[in-house]
Parts: C-alpha cells; sequence; structure tokens
C-alpha cells in the first residue's frame, strides 16, 4: 500500500484529510476546465463528493496534486479512473504510477472484475494497459447532432401515451423497465432506489426532460435527458433511454429519442449521448437521425484469477 510522503509519491486519501481533498478538487477542476469531457464519471463524481464507496490515491511531486486515481467498488467489481494534470511533467509516468498502484488496492479486497475506463485511447494507453494484463472489453462511442433533429416526427399510435416522469411516482415502474432492458450491463443495469434517488436530487434533474412511453396502461419505455450547461455549446444528452424486452422490436427507440431530445432543443444546440459501439442496431439508428461519432471511450478488463498478480 502506498505511503504518505511530502515530496515525489504516492497518497492514500483519507476522508478526513481536508487540505488533500481541496487539492484533488482542485485538480480535477483545473483538467475539467482545459478539456471538452468529463474526467470522472458521474457515478465516481457522486462517491468522490459523498466521500463513500472508493478508494482514492493522489500523486505528487513536490507541488500541487498532479495525479489522482480513484478505485469505485459494486459487489465483487472494482473501476478504476484516473485524472492526470497534462500541463505537469511527466503525464505518462505519472499515470503509469497511479495505475499500477490502483490495480494493487483493487486486486486486495478479492475482486473478481477490474474496469479501467479511458477517454480517447492512445496506442500508448492501449499497451500500458495489457502490459499490466488488462484486455480491451469494449469501447462506448460518444455521438453529438444539432438540434433540433431534422428527423420527421413520428406519429403516435392509438394506445400510446407520451407523458412526463413523476417524481415520487414512477420510481418503482421506471426501475423495473430499466433492469429488465440493462440485465447484462455493467454499469446501467441492477439500479435500486437509492441509485435513482441520487439523479433525482441532482441539481441538473429536471421531470420535463424524462419522457415515458406507456402502451395500453403498461410503461414501455422512457427517454431521460440532461443538460449540461457547463459545456461549450451547451449539450442535450440522452442520459438514459431504455425499452422494456417485451416491447423490443416496434420502432420505440426511434420515437422516444425524437420525443426526449425536443424536451431539450429549446436549450441545448447539439444533441449528444453514448452507445456501445458493437450495438449496431443502435448506431444505425442514431446515425438516420443525424449523429456523428465525436469520440470513443474505452473500457479494459482485468480479470485477477485468470491473470498474472500484479505490484504496485
Amino acid at each position: 500500500m502506498p505511503q504518505n510522503d511530502d515530496r515525489r509519491d504516492l497518497v492514500v486519501v483519507q476522508g478526513d484529510d481536508i487540505a488533500l481533498r481541496e487539492a484533488i478538487d482542485a485538480l480535477i477542476e483545473r483538467v475539467t476546465s482545459g478539456s471538452d469531457h468529463p474526467v470522472m464519471s458521474e457515478a465516481s463524481l457522486l462517491a468522490w463528493r459523498s466521500g463513500r464507496g472508493f478508494s482514492g490515491l493522489a500523486h505528487r511531486d513536490g507541488g500541487p496534486v498532479n495525479g489522482y486515481a480513484q478505485v469505485g467498488r459494486r459487489l465483487t467489481t472494482a473501476t478504476i479512473e484516473i485524472v492526470v494534470d497534462a500541463t505537469a511533467p511527466g503525464t505518462r509516468e505519472v499515470r503509469h504510477r497511479l495505475l499500477t498502484a490502483a490495480l494493487s488496492v483493487a486486486t486486495a479486497d478479492g475482486t473478481t472484475e477490474i474496469r479501467y475506463w479511458v477517454t480517447r485511447p492512445s496506442a500508448a494507453d492501449d499497451a500500458e494497459a495489457l502490459a499490466l494484463g488488462f484486455g480491451v472489453e469494449r469501447d462506448l462511442l460518444q455521438l453529438r447532432a444539432p438540434l433540433p433533429l431534422a428527423a420527421e416526427r413520428p406519429s403516435v399510435p392509438g394506445g400510446y401515451i407520451l407523458r412526463t416522469f413523476r417524481p415520487g411516482v414512477d420510481e418503482a415502474a421506471w426501475l423495473k423497465v430499466n433492469n429488465r432492458a440493462f440485465a447484462s450491463h455493467p454499469e446501467q443495469g441492477a439500479w435500486d432506489l437509492d441509485t435513482l434517488r441520487q439523479r433525482e436530487n441532482a441539481p441538473w434533474f429536471d421531470p420535463a426532460g424524462f419522457v415515458l412511453l406507456e402502451i395500453d396502461g403498461r410503461l414501455a419505455g422512457s427517454c431521460w435527458t440532461k443538460v449540461h450547461h457547463d459545456r461549450s455549446p451547451v449539450l442535450g444528452e440522452i442520459y438514459v433511454i431504455s425499452v422494456d424486452p417485451d416491447f423490443q422490436g416496434r420502432g420505440l427507440g426511434r420515437l422516444l429519442a425524437i420525443a426526449g431530445l425536443d424536451t431539450v432543443a429549446d436549450r441545448a444546440p447539439v444533441g449528444m449521448l453514448y452507445v456501445e459501439a458493437d450495438n449496431t442496431g443502435a448506431v444505425a439508428l442514431y446515425t438516420k437521425l443525424g449523429f456523428t461519432q465525436d469520440h470513443i471511450d474505452r473500457s479494459y478488463l482485468f480479470e485477477p484469477e485468470r491473470s498474472r498478480p500484479m505490484r504496485a
């Protein structure tokens, strides 16, 4: 385990170390302001701000914190995300030290799967991950399109009702559909009420941008949007879109995507979403709606029982 050091070293983040937490906050803000992409996932940022459900490692080199690695946990699965100040010297070395240390922390508690996420991965990122025993698991595409969408608006058939989400009423029904639609998804599946409530309590949450589709009185799907006012240009994101497996194959994804993005078109000139690269049907749908690829986020997978042991 890395030990605290006032010079050039890795520092274990302790919850009561206010000065270190403030230094990491400053790093996250500094790197975010110089990027057109969030430097950490929403789930990781929520954990960081709450101070629960993760292990943290900071890197400093005789001055301000210039790197931070966070190991999130969910049952026997861990997720590693790293923030490095690209303006500081030795960026690649800092990332490597943080990654090897984070991997050691993640494997210490009997974790069965460890995912490491990198935005806009390079050949160097691939080589580093593979050398440490990771394999490329999947690519997540970020797609963007001008709003409002130029696509023709589909008619809503009889028996179909589009309406907005009702906080305090629709949670149970929405969770059931979401978890059925994403049953095998490592991040989106198995949401619980606390996970949903966290998002509902976030400053960005707006039920007017959360569209539900009912068919014959039953919730069939939804499109939940999120407006990123801190981005330039302002982005209207399809945050979660899901269709209950019982209703798939009816073209509801197109109906819901258009309905959801129409709720944010007056506030965001650009629409945005994430989609798995190998989900060819969804990629084709969004391409027809006018979306093009902006960049890739890559997930690398390490399975301790199948990989060689690591040491920091």
